[in-house]
């Protein structure tokens, strides 16, 4: 098991680019620790959350408000996201 925290966070990186996980939008502080978890074999809670405040202060995730809740986006590449559903207005067309 890696114990240095700085080998820890680059393996998260990692492992998300290569999932592609930017496209996941804006989720829950719940769900991403719940994947660091994975990755790192480790379910200790303090772990996880140190690991994942450092990494929104190296801002490798984006931050949102959203009415009473906190959205994390992991955006390593600095692009702007466009929500697929902002233009769904429920009517499909078979023209």
């Amino acid at each position: 098991m890696i114990k240095n925290k700085k080998e820890l966070k680059e393996l998260i990186i990692l492992s998300f680019k290569y999932e592609n996980k930017f496209n996941n939008g804006f989720i829950k502080y719940r769900e991403w620790a719940k994947k660091i978890n994975n990755i790192i074999d480790n379910y200790e809670h303090t772990t996880t959350r140190s690991i994942f405040t450092s990494l929104v202060k190296d801002k490798i995730f984006e931050k949102k408000k959203d009415n009473k809740k906190i959205l994390y986006l992991f955006n390593p590449y600095g692009k702007e996201w466009i929500d697929p559903y902002d233009n769904y207005n429920g009517v499909v067309s078979f023209d």
